[in-house]
């Protein structure tokens, strides 16, 4: 054992490149659901857009899911430090001809604070910061080669007395590298599962705030843009596809390159053990699978070092395979 975590360890570092972030390299709209979410996925340090073939797909390329042979339900909660929180719930059902729809609900908050006016006096109410992305999701497969997928969201954001709402569209392909060569040649290849996936996401994503109701005729309009994201990802197998190394690049239009790296392997078919690097900070975590009958539960658990100041998260992760 100690052997196979070095070798995951060794695996991500060489994955794994500095990250070009800058200093004050945040703070945009949409900034919830830039955070690695599913304990698998947070576990690979968000390097999951050429994989997605679980309930966290829709939230990385909704693309992957279009492999799935049976209907899931998954639900997912990230325990966070400065009282917030982040999960997910979604659904996905295959249908005919390689084709899959489902629903998912993101949504992440902060506890309340207490509302004070311009001189600092207690107001006697409570201020607090809400977020939500629910998304139909529709995945198709063609042939062996390639799958595409779209995710359509509704954006709902709340901030005290304020709230607003968008609409995003996420759209992303994964091409089969592996089904390029003969089924001969694929099973003799020392690098199995050859994957790589391209996502846009966030297109005409923009939050329009408006302080009228609250401030009267001295309130302002504002347009909160959601940055559009473009990233490239690959994935493959090795050691008789029991190891998994997975890097994601990802650019959006206000911020600097990320770059997210991780290794995954398999003791057995159904346990896992998982380490990455998310944009600086390093995760791990470990994934089971029990068969239950014709049916199966995932259980995953994912951790997040500290960054900035922040605390180290906590991520668990249930899918209910049927």
């Amino acid at each position: 054992m100690r052997f196979i975590i070095s070798i995951m360890t060794l695996s991500t570092v060489l994955w794994f490149s500095p990250v070009m972030a800058e200093e004050g390299d945040g703070g945009y709209a949409g900034s919830f659901m830039q955070v690695p979410v599913g304990a698998r996925p947070a576990a690979l340090g968000g390097a999951y857009r050429s994989i997605s073939d679980d309930g966290a797909g829709p939230l990385y390329n909704p693309a992957g899911v279009a492999s799935l042979a049976a209907p899931i339900f998954s639900s997912s909660y990230r325990v966070m430090q400065l009282d917030r929180s982040l999960g997910y719930i979604t659904a996905l059902f295959p249908t005919a001809k390689g084709a899959v729809i489902g629903v998912n609900w993101l949504f992440s908050g902060s506890g309340a604070v207490a509302a004070r006016n311009k001189d600092g006096d207690l107001l006697g109410s409570e201020i607090s910061a809400n977020n939500h992305a629910i998304g139909i999701v529709f995945a198709k497969r063609f042939e062996n080669i390639l799958s595409a997928g779209a995710k359509m969201s509704y954006l709902h954001s709340e901030l005290g007395e304020l709230n607003t709402f968008a609409v995003g569209v996420d759209l992303g392909v994964v091409l089969y590298a592996s089904y390029l060569f003969d089924r001969e040649k694929r099973e003799t290849m020392s690098v199995q599962d050859i994957r790589f996936g391209l996502t846009v996401k966030n297109l005409s994503s923009t939050y329009r705030w408006d302080t009228g109701d609250i401030a009267g005729n001295i309130g302002v309009i504002q347009d909160d843009k959601i940055p559009l994201e473009f990233a490239l990802s690959g994935s493959a197998r090795f050691m008789n596809r029991k190891l998994v190394l997975a890097s994601d690049l990802v650019k959006n239009s206000e911020q600097s390159f990320r770059l997210h790296a991780g290794t995954e392997y398999f003791v057995y078919p159904e346990f896992a053990i998982r380490t990455g690097v998310s944009d600086g900070s390093f995760t791990a975590g470990t994934g089971y699978l029990i068969k239950m009958g014709g049916k199966g539960l995932a259980i995953d658990y994912g951790f997040s070092t500290d960054k900035v100041g922040e605390g180290s998260e906590h991520i668990f992760s249930f899918d209910l395979l049927f």
